[in-house]
């Protein structure tokens, strides 16, 4: 009994974390794009969810989901204060940019991304929807992201001002992600795709969201997040929506299945810390190389002896009571405890020190930040439900795409003595708003 009386205390005590959070950040518009809120957002549509199911199950290792729990409050609650700790803003791309430039980085990054996506969108939905992909889908995934760089650049420069040209990139983009998101039911680019125009309005024009839109959006989408895999089900057999099936998917019961059994990602990060915590068998930080390698060294190209040599095994990489669902995640936490057990809180601090620097150079009005927190702020998010490694890939594709991109786009000073940046046709930086 008293094992069941620490499941429920850790549980009501991360509740009321992540509630505090979500409610704080609506004293001022504009908190709601911080990260402490997006990461108490995840917690709270993602995690919360599975947790009474698991909370009760007699058939967990004794004293894992409290130790489960309480790692994730410690988890959450780094996402808080390595936010506050006033970090200076970034100054790695602070620079000026030519307009006309970014739209042309916007146009072929638009391009490219959207040749993968349709390459993509014809494959079967047996290996891209609901499966773990593998070989050409994931080379397709690798390319399309850039879709992604082209939506965000056309958003900023519309934003800054309205023009024909970005207006049409904006739409053109668009309409790859909305097939993405109707036909492979993708939560995360529904909600990147939100993002990304609420935050490039927000660092414009200081309009934000209605507080009151984003709560009811949270709930809806905290509902209707047990059905993604019907939802799914659905697409992958047709193809394409189907709309009279879609309609007759139980929304409710599909949730309160969920909080009846507890969710399969939970489950998976509260074996693994059990398994963990009782060998003691840490990675050190290893997991970030071997995800580098996993991501950047395609077998095709360099053989799979050579990838596989790359990546480092440790002891404790596979535990034979461990078997996740095809499909499901570890969440962040996993990884994190998996490296430096709990001291691996530290992992979610480093993320929101590196996020307060970012967004505090966006606001101040420099566009290479403002770029680089739309891009950042939903895989930032990953690291709660996914791992930690999400952002962090995100940055280093970002580092062989997008830097280059930006220097080209970059508006260079005049050599002339004193005759300061050249001002025709070029982004100028908005007044950031405070923070």
């Amino acid at each position: 009994m008293s094992e069941f009386v620490a499941n429920w205390a850790w549980t009501f005590l991360l509740v009321g974390l992540t509630v505090w959070m979500l409610f704080s950040a609506m004293t001022r518009p504009g908190k709601v794009y911080e990260f402490p809120f997006l990461a108490a957002v995840m917690t709270f549509a993602f995690i919360l969810p599975q947790l009474p199911g698991l909370a009760i199950d007699r058939f967990l290792p004794a004293g894992a989901y409290a130790k489960t729990i309480a790692f994730t409050v410690f988890c959450l609650a780094a996402c808080q204060i390595g936010w506050s700790l006033r970090v200076k803003p970034m100054r790695l791309i602070g620079w000026t940019f030519d307009e006309k430039k970014l739209l042309i980085v916007a146009t072929v990054f638009s391009l490219v991304g959207a040749f993968f996506y349709f390459r993509l969108s014809r494959l079967s939905g047996e290996v891209t929807i609901g499966t773990i992909i593998s070989g050409l889908p994931v080379i397709y995934l690798f390319f399309a992201r850039l879709l992604t760089y082209g939506l965000a650049i056309a958003l900023l420069c519309l934003a800054h001002r309205f023009s024909w040209p970005a207006f049409c990139l904006v739409a053109f983009d668009c309409l790859f992600y909305l097939d993405r998101i109707l036909v492979t039911g993708k939560r995360g680019e529904t909600l990147e795709l939100v993002m990304l125009f609420a935050l490039a309005f927000w660092f414009y024009s200081g309009r934000a969201l209605p507080r009151v839109a984003v709560l009811t959006g949270l709930i809806a989408g905290t509902l209707a997040m047990g059905s993604t895999e019907d939802y799914r089900n659905i697409t992958r057999d047709a193809g394409r929506p189907v709309w009279s099936a879609i309609t007759n998917i139980d929304v409710v019961e599909n949730f309160e299945n969920i909080l009846r059994n507890g969710g399969p990602e939970m489950r998976n990060a509260i074996l693994r810390v059990a398994a963990i915590d009782r060998t003691k068998e840490l990675d050190y930080g290893i997991f970030h190389w071997n995800i580098l390698v996993f991501n950047y060294v395609p077998a095709q190209i360099f053989g799979p002896e050579l990838k596989e040599s790359l990546m480092t095994r440790f002891p404790g990489e596979y535990d034979r009571e461990y078997d996740p669902s095809v499909g499901s995640t570890e969440t962040g936490m996993a990884d994190a405890f998996g490296s430096f057990w709990y001291f691996g809180a530290v992992k979610f601090l480093l993320i929101a020190m590196a996020m307060r620097s970012i967004y505090a150079a966006a606001m101040e009005g420099r566009a290479g930040a403002q770029i680089l927190y739309m891009l950042s702020a939903v895989p930032a998010m990953h690291t709660i439900s996914h791992h930690t490694q999400w952002v962090i890939t995100l940055w280093v594709h970002m580092a062989f795409f997008l830097l280059p991109a930006l220097i080209f786009a970059r508006q260079w000073r005049d050599k002339s003595a004193d005759a300061g940046p050249v001002t025709t046709d070029r982004l100028r930086l908005a007044a950031g708003h405070p923070t």
